[in-house]
């Protein structure tokens, strides 16, 4: 196929024309490295190629881009990149797995920071930590493996909430109840929320004792 012209598009791209129809779209600085110029006959299975180099560089580029501004796990990394419409499937796959290999995508550590973010801000118990985790992707062992590097005490976590959000709410029934619900959505047993509880109240008496 004779190439006869070569257009600048958007996204540092150049379009690759024959007899007025545009034939591909590639990244320039790829096109500049092939050599590619009008004039020359280029088969479909180069043309191809070309395709496919330039889009594997364009996913490459915009993955580090968007790894500049936060951590990604590999799944929400690829959803990402399709969300462009631009990348084939198996552009994504490689730009995923150089991004894996070079250190900028690794899901444990993604995990172990997510963690420690869900533990200490959002005080979340095992079971909604898991389910977060599981919503972006991060598989159950790698989640579990990551949650064990954590001394995540999930009684003194309640008591704490109880002490410095939910102390207002445990003077009535109304309030309690709520209070048990909204532990639940955090993720916490409902064992170890009633036991909780009760050591609260226990820890209440005492400190009116006391006075």
């Amino acid at each position: 196929m004779l190439i006869d012209e070569m257009k600048p598009q958007k996204g540092h791209l150049v379009g690759l024309y024959s007899e007025g129809e545009l034939i591909v779209s590639v990244d320039c600085e790829l096109a500049a490295e092939k050599n590619i110029r009008a004039g020359r006959k280029y088969s479909i299975d180069e043309l191809r190629e070309l395709l496919s180099d330039s889009q594997l560089r364009r996913a490459k580029s915009k993955a580090l881009y968007l790894l500049n501004f936060r951590d990604y796990s590999r799944r929400d990394l690829a959803a990402r990149l399709r969300s462009d419409n631009e990348y084939s499937d198996e552009a994504i796959e490689a730009a995923l797995d150089y991004m894996t290999e070079i250190g900028a995508v690794d899901d444990a550590r993604y995990a172990e920071n997510m963690i420690r973010h869900l533990i200490h801000q959002k005080h979340y118990g095992r079971r909604r930590i898991l389910q977060e985790l599981s919503a972006k992707g991060i598989d159950r062992y790698t989640a579990e493996t990551a949650l064990r590097e954590f001394d995540l005490d999930e009684q003194a976590a309640i008591l704490e909430l109880l002490d410095k959000k939910f102390s207002r709410d445990l003077d009535n029934d109304k309030g309690i109840r709520r209070t048990i619900a909204t532990l639940q959505r955090y993720g916490y047993e409902m064992g170890d929320i009633m036991q909780a509880l009760r050591d609260y109240a226990d820890q209440i008496d005492q400190d009116e004792d006391s006075e």
